[in-house]
């Protein structure tokens, strides 16, 4: 929840103008971890969308296609498991979707691993952030 955090107050507070959308996906990899439990509130901006995924598809998704995507991973980031989770992933405007994603800038995992890039990407598409 801390990269969570950090993405609602250091990107997206600072960012309020930034023509982006958020895509969210909440699933249980904890014991405790449950959709009743799930923090809702954390990402405030309208900006979000925020869903939960039982079956854990869109982290099962990416695991299965994760050889496309290591050469775009941010420093200090690690994962070699079957469902990518705790991470964000960082794509352009012009990003599409047929059989796989376009356009990814960078992804990292944990989000707290990877937000030095995160926020570096931010700077670069938008500009310097609001204070």
């Amino acid at each position: 929840m801390a990269g969570t955090r950090w993405v609602q107050t250091e990107l997206l507070a600072r960012y309020p103008e930034a023509g982006l959308r958020v895509y969210a996906v909440w699933f249980n990899m904890y014991p405790g971890d449950a959709r009743s439990r799930w923090p809702a509130s954390l990402l405030t901006d309208a900006r979000v969308i925020q869903r939960w995924d039982e079956g854990k598809l869109v982290g099962r998704w990416y695991g299965e296609h994760m050889t496309a995507m290591r050469p775009r991973i941010a420093p200090g980031s690690t994962w070699n498991g079957e469902i990518l989770w705790d991470s964000y992933l960082l794509y352009t405007g012009e990003a599409t979707w047929d059989e796989a994603p376009t356009g990814l800038v960078h992804w990292g995992r944990t989000i707290v691993a990877g937000r030095e890039t995160l926020r570096q990407d931010f700077e670069r598409l938008f500009g310097a952030p609001r204070r």
